[in-house]
């Protein structure tokens, strides 16, 4: 028992003065660090240092093998801070950049919401077609303020894509009874979708390749009209 008496004794007055070091009365001194052990700067220092193990290297072999901080280990204070409140403040910056990637994700969407494809502009004219026209309605009457902007799919022509700005813009300002505050610009993408009047032909096709025998929406009808009592 009167082995331990004196370590102990060291551990009290530690904890009192309050430097994982020892009290500063034992003449201690830090050799990673130009501040005095115990005092405000110092310890605004040691809160710096990263959790976790340290790599070292040793019998020609670096202990862990995975990259770890060469830095001094943390006080013991700090040790038992980060493990109290483990996994924060790491998991913050997982959760930011989990939204930073939702918050992409979302502009792109509304990106593609609000952009004029090819297919809603006239091959000939250029004008806007009747299916542009109700996409831009869309856009500058339902679509959020705060993402209502409008784009014009790029042709990789700078005279094309000035023509269609300009009847977009025009377009826009009709609509809008005259806000100016729905910006158009041109956007470098592709369409992932079909015009209506393709979808259309698809479908005229699929229904007209359908072999015998088949049934009519009219003969069904009419069958089921008979058949009722």
């Amino acid at each position: 028992m009167r082995k331990l008496t004196f370590p102990l004794a060291l551990m009290i007055a530690g904890a009192i003065q309050g430097c994982a070091a020892g009290p500063s009365f034992f003449g201690h001194t830090d050799k990673t660090s130009c501040f005095e052990p115990g005092s405000d700067e110092w310890w605004a220092e040691k809160a710096l240092l990263p959790p976790g193990e340290r790599q070292k290297c040793k019998k020609g072999k670096v202990w862990p093998a995975r990259p770890r901080s060469t830095e001094p280990r943390q006080q013991f204070s700090h040790t038992y801070y980060s493990e109290h409140y483990w996994p924060l403040p790491y998991v913050c910056q997982d959760r930011a950049a989990v939204r930073d990637v939702m918050d992409m994700q979302v502009s792109l969407g509304w990106q593609e919401e609000t952009t004029i494809y090819d297919r809603h502009f006239d091959t000939v004219s250029n004008s806007l077609t009747r299916a542009g026209e109700l996409h831009l309605e869309r856009i500058v009457h339902f679509v959020p303020p705060e993402r209502c902007a409008v784009y014009v799919q790029s042709t990789h022509d700078a005279g094309l894509d000035a023509v269609r700005m300009e009847i977009v813009q025009a377009a826009v300002a009709s609509i809008s009874n005259g806000r100016n505050d729905i910006p158009v610009s041109i956007r470098e993408c592709q369409q992932n979708s079909r015009a209506a009047s393709e979808v259309e032909s698809i479908n005229t096709m699929y229904n007209g390749s359908i072999p015998s025998p088949r049934l009519s929406s009219a003969g069904a009808s009419a069958g089921a009209s008979g058949s009722t009592p």
